[in-house]
C-alpha cells in the first residue's frame, strides 16, 4: 500500500522496479528513489531500495548497504549522506533534506 504526499492511498502489488519518488523537472541524478519488491509468504515485500542523492548511488538490501557499488558498514556518514540502523529501521538522511526510513520488510517512509 502507498500513501502519497497529498494523502491518497493506493494498493499496488507490482513486483517490478518502480520509481517511488523523484525530483521533477531535473535530472534523476539530483534525487531519485526506486523500489523493487518480491513475494515472501504470499505477501509483496520490499527487497531493494535504490537511491540517487546528488549523484551518489545508495543501495539498500536487507542487512546490506552499498554506496556507489561499495559495501559500507553502519553508521555511515559521508558526502552529505548519513545512514544508520536502529532495532526497527534503516534511516537514510541527506543534506538536501530527504529522509527515508525502511523496516527492511514491507514499509518505507520518505
Amino acid at each position: 500500500h502507498f500513501k502519497t504526499f497529498d494523502g491518497y492511498i493506493f494498493s499496488f502489488p507490482g513486483l517490478c522496479n518502480y520509481v517511488f519518488a523523484s525530483h521533477c523537472n531535473t535530472p534523476y541524478e539530483d534525487f531519485n528513489i526506486q523500489i523493487r519488491r518480491i513475494i515472501v509468504e504470499n505477501a509483496p515485500t520490499i527487497n531493494r531500495i535504490t537511491m540517487k542523492l546528488e549523484g551518489v548511488a545508495v543501495e539498500l538490501l536487507k542487512a546490506v548497504v552499498m554506496i556507489n557499488s561499495n559495501r559500507v558498514q553502519l553508521p555511515y556518514s559521508e558526502s552529505g549522506i548519513m545512514i544508520e540502523k536502529s532495532s526497527i529501521y534503516v534511516k537514510v538522511a541527506s543534506k538536501m533534506g530527504i529522509v527515508l526510513m525502511w523496516n527492511e520488510d514491507d514499509s518505507i517512509l520518505v
